[in-house]
């Protein structure tokens, strides 16, 4: 029997950047998922994300949008609300730089148990300038 709340997470994005060069990325790890009022938390530990470090991170779905938490070694915090742009601080140990998320669309289709998928457009803007256009899809399983 799986052990209540524990999740697989796999994460692939597609980011093209401001050049037109297309990069792609794959993350998966196991995490845990819990839902109250109506909003699902997923947290796990980010291993691709800077190398030499585990960057944990939480993803909390509301049928508002998606919020993206990420604590030490990195401090992060983007929100994606469907036809909005959001900005925010994203504190690295290089510094800190302002960033800005200009939501296409959010896709999502979670069970109870947290199980699902979460699709996600969005243009990144890196101090007032633009960054990327990108494409996530998150698949959330049973660990």
């Amino acid at each position: 029997m799986a052990d209540e709340g524990r999740v697989r997470i796999c994460v692939h994005g597609r980011q093209r950047d401001d050049v037109g060069a297309l990069h792609e990325s794959r993350m998966t790890a196991v995490g845990r998922h819990d839902a109250k009022g109506g909003k699902h938390f997923f947290r796990y530990e980010d291993h691709a994300l800077l190398e030499g470090h585990t960057v944990p991170t939480m993803l909390k779905l509301s049928p508002d949008g998606l919020l993206l938490l990420r604590r030490s070694p990195l401090e992060q915090r983007l929100e994606f609300v469907p036809q909005e742009e959001r900005a925010s601080l994203y504190r690295t140990p290089y510094g800190t730089m302002r960033l800005a998320v200009r939501t296409k669309e959010l896709f999502s289709a979670c069970r109870a148990d947290g199980t699902g998928r979460i699709e996600l457009v969005y243009d990144l803007f890196v101090e007032g300038r633009f960054q990327s256009s990108n494409e996530l899809r998150i698949d959330i399983t049973n660990a």
